[in-house]
């Protein structure tokens, strides 16, 4: 049953579209250059082109984040679709606890053509990472976290730890009409430290991965991608099976075997309306450290869930965790209507959404039983078909109302 909405919601709606408005404001006063490229043909496109916008978001797990995204666009000669290649450096500090800086780097015609090379360097302290245990039946009490409640109250930081994590990962990508074939590699040490008191890490003595260390991996994988258009696919799929080693013998700490199978299909049921679902099953084999079950893989970018802005919306960031994962999303967007704007062109759309997922321990029987569910909507305002700012929010029963303000559609 769904957790009635309190008044204090609707404070933090108003502060949170007041955040979403500025940010609108902000970008179309310093980054007229980067809308400006899209309206520009393709064949046109030539040399170096530098994009800059304010990196403002917000969610309900981390918080307010503020920084900054710097854009590096070279087209060539002229005639490559989206570029030649591109350098982002992704600068962001939140005031949930989080700081971190990305310099990512990606072109489809780098080193030849029909072949994709894409890599990334990253950089991400979290004071406050999640911890809620290991299973699908794990137990959430807001009074363990709550001063004002005496009799319950153990530590604000009793489902936390602090964890700095520091990677680099490159993927190769070669194309076989509709399909590619995926190589790479990744290195990654993380520190993790305990916070002062009695929290729930602490107390879990016999978890994996409690002192951190590298888990470096070679991976493998096959992608089949038929959308036609990847900002906001009208149709076509995306579908993706990737294949992660990692151990000793490439300087991890730890051996374990990770596959990760995504599917994400879209068709339009009318001319202005499309449903788009994404589902992803998870299997991990091996030693893997705990805080490694946060994360699963993908042929484009590595996101955290399940729980949280990038998988189940409406549940806590991260909480679940589980060598093996299941979650997906399924979702119906209304483009509602097109206008332009200080001579920009502009749509805004409407979606609503309903979020699943759970995870299994090692060795413990697969059922299709007992998945947390959620469920919400919210608006997205495409700016030259090519950036979407996006603000949702969805409800479970562990959560009133989870916000969530961003860049692009979820998938």
């Amino acid at each position: 049953m769904i957790c009635p909405i309190h008044h204090n919601v609707f404070n933090k709606v108003a502060g949170v579209m007041t955040f979403l408005i500025a940010l609108i404001v902000l970008i179309l006063n310093s980054s007229t250059v980067s809308a400006q490229d899209v309206e520009e043909e393709i064949s046109q496109k030539k040399g170096f082109k530098l994009a800059g916008i304010p990196n403002l978001n917000y969610n309900s797990d981390d918080g307010y984040g503020y920084g900054a995204r710097l854009s590096l666009f070279n087209h060539g000669d002229g005639g490559y679709s989206p570029y030649f290649y591109t350098v982002e450096t992704d600068i962001l500090h939140t005031t949930g606890g989080q700081r971190r800086f990305i310099v990512f780097f990606d072109s489809p015609y780098f080193l030849n053509k029909n072949q994709r090379l894409i890599f990334e360097l990253r950089y991400h302290k979290n004071n406050y990472s999640e911890y809620y245990g290991i299973g699908n039946d794990t137990e959430y009490h807001e009074e363990f976290t709550d001063s004002d409640n005496p009799v319950n109250f153990i530590n604000k930081n009793y489902y936390r730890f602090r964890r700095n994590r520091s990677t680099l990962w490159i993927n190769y990508q070669r194309f076989i009409g509709s399909f590619k074939t995926l190589a790479g590699f990744g290195i990654s040490n993380t520190d993790i430290e305990l916070h002062n008191g009695i929290t729930l890490l602490r107390t879990n003595k016999d978890v994996t991965g409690r002192n951190g260390g590298f888990t470096n991996y070679l991976k493998v994988g096959i992608i089949y991608d038929t959308r036609d258009f990847e900002p906001s696919p009208g149709k076509g799929d995306w579908t993706d099976v990737i294949l992660e080693l990692s151990g000793k013998a490439i300087g991890s700490n730890y051996d374990y075997t990770r596959l990760t199978f995504t599917n994400r299909h879209y068709f339009k049921l009318m001319k202005n309306v499309v449903f788009a679902e994404r589902v992803i099953f998870e299997k991990n084999w091996g030693d893997i450290p705990f805080y490694e079950m946060a994360f699963f893989e993908s042929s484009y970018k590595i996101e955290e869930g399940v729980g949280g802005a990038k998988s189940v919306r409406g549940l806590l960031k991260n909480r679940l965790f589980g060598p093996t994962k299941l979650f997906g999303n399924l979702e119906l967007r209304w483009r509602l209507f097109d206008f332009r704007m200080m001579k920009q062109n502009f749509y805004f759309s409407l979606n609503c959404f309903s979020d699943f997922g759970r995870v299994w321990k090692k060795d413990e029987h697969i059922s299709f039983t007992d998945f947390h569910l959620t469920q919400g909507g919210g608006i997205h305002i495409g700016w030259n078909e090519n950036f979407i700012f996006a603000l949702d929010a969805a409800t479970s029963e562990e959560v009133n109302m989870a916000i969530y303000i961003g860049v692009g559609y979820l998938y």
